[in-house]
């Protein structure tokens, strides 16, 4: 109590580094999902600055507010430093990947862990295009927030080289592959769900 008591009376440097660690603290805390889709330290930079920047319109001091945002962004790039000199520092700083979906399975404890429900999980596995759980080998969610997917190899789309492997394996056997036979694709899970709960009545989507 008698530390929080002399805060005000601390240096100023001191005081703009113990925000700073503060600020890295309490976004570890809030979980990955808060940093929209930046790494700890670079979202505490941006509060930082916007707010330190800010105060001249208010208090009318800027040099002290250049003074604060220099020391801002010498303690990001000691902080950037720090984790090139000592690595495993890094799972401290910035945190370390969480596994939400492996084999097909949702990793239900880790989307508690990173604050996320299913439907969120599934919204973002659908802007991937992918309408399966079952299709993803791992879904990671990264240290800057966003969500990282491998599917499974026999859910992976072939690439031009895998078809044109087939086409020459094809003429050299005499088969002449049909480009216009088509097989009826009808909506993955993921997508069905989301259709079904916009109770939308005048399309239906078909995905290729």
């Amino acid at each position: 109590m008698d530390f929080l008591e002399r805060l005000p009376d601390l240096p100023y440097i001191l005081k703009a580094l113990l925000i700073f660690c503060a600020a890295v603290l309490l976004l570890r805390v809030a979980g990955k999902r808060s940093l929209a889709e930046t790494t700890v330290s670079e979202a505490v930079l941006r509060i930082s600055i916007g707010a330190v920047l800010i105060q001249p319109l208010a208090i009318r001091d800027e040099w002290q507010a250049i003074y604060a945002g220099t020391l801002l962004i010498i303690g990001i790039v000691l902080l950037a430093k720090i984790q090139v000199w000592l690595p495993k520092s890094r799972k401290f700083i910035n945190g370390v990947p969480s596994v939400l979906v492996k084999n097909g399975e949702m990793k239900l404890e880790e989307l508690k862990k990173a604050r996320l429900t299913t439907d969120e999980l599934q919204g973002a596995l659908r802007l991937k295009a992918i309408g399966n759980v079952e299709d993803v080998e791992l879904a990671l969610l990264e240290s800057n927030g966003k969500i990282s997917t491998t599917l499974k190899p026999s859910k992976a789309p072939a690439t031009k080289e895998d078809i044109q492997k087939i086409i020459d394996l094809l003429a050299e056997n005499g088969i002449r592959p049909l480009s216009q036979s088509q097989s009826k694709a009808s909506t993955p899970p993921l997508f069905q769900e989301a259709y079904d709960e916009a109770d939308i009545e005048d399309y239906k989507p078909q995905i290729h």
